[in-house]
């Protein structure tokens, strides 16, 4: 991947922020795209100390006008983008009937909207040079979970997305797959007021009794952005260890 191009959105933290190093260590050079400038520049610094070359993108991938200027601000830095990994995202936790339409729609926003945007966005640059690597990040929650409804919704509609993207692109050799992580142990996740309660059922319900890291999910990141992985589209990739519901 040495000279390749990654952009990475929800990068200034957590897995993002892993892959964002992961693929500088493979020779990449990185848009670390953030809407928080202070970890995003963090996690540039970080790359460029370890000799790597990195650039912080700002905006929401959810707005529309911010994706074209974090796109066009990597365009003219670097030329091109091979890869791209849709990481942003978030939920909100709450029975169906509570609610709000404005929760409902910024999940939505930010999950399933803004990965449409950052593929439209990158997706003219592989046509041109007939490569690509897609990677979305979705979830197991996307099978369905309490308290949920947005984030599984969301989550579900990227593996539609995903899927759709493949069919269209695979003739440029442009390959869309999907990861669904499961519950992994990030500094959002350990914040939590009810972790202990997630962390026990995720706990009894997977086969590979510790928790989930966030390179576990990185190592995924890593196969579907590479050129090894080019036989390889529309297909997602359950890092969950082995749970079952």
């Amino acid at each position: 991947m040495n000279g390749q191009v990654a952009l990475i959105t929800g990068a200034g933290r957590g897995i993002g922020a892993a892959a964002a190093g992961a693929l500088a260590r493979q020779g990449c050079k990185v848009a670390v795209w953030d809407r928080h400038h202070d970890v995003a520049d963090l996690v540039v610094r970080t790359i460029l100390d370890e000799g790597g070359d990195a650039i912080a993108v700002y905006g929401s991938v959810a707005v529309s006008a911010d994706v074209s200027a974090a796109v066009g601000k990597t365009l003219d830095r670097y030329g091109t983008v091979h890869v791209l990994v849709n990481n942003a995202g978030f939920g909100i936790e709450a029975p169906v009937w509570k609610l709000t339409d404005e929760q409902w729609a910024s999940v939505l926003d930010v999950n399933l909207t803004g990965s449409f945007y950052c593929i439209r966005a990158v997706v003219p640059s592989m046509i041109e040079q007939r490569y690509g690597r897609i990677v979305n990040i979705s979830s197991r929650a996307h099978m369905g979970d309490g308290h949920k409804a947005a984030y599984a919704s969301a989550k579900a509609g990227i593996l539609g997305l995903t899927r759709t993207c493949a069919i269209e692109l695979g003739q440029y050799d442009i390959t869309v797959n999907a990861i669904a992580p499961g519950m992994v142990r990030t500094e959002r996740v350990l914040a939590q007021p009810q972790y202990a309660a997630l962390n026990e059922r995720a706990q009894a319900r997977q086969l590979i009794k510790r928790p989930g890291t966030v390179e576990d999910i990185v190592n995924g990141i890593l196969f579907y952005a590479s050129p090894a992985s080019g036989f390889v589209t529309g297909d997602t990739l359950y890092i969950t260890g082995g749970r079952m519901g």
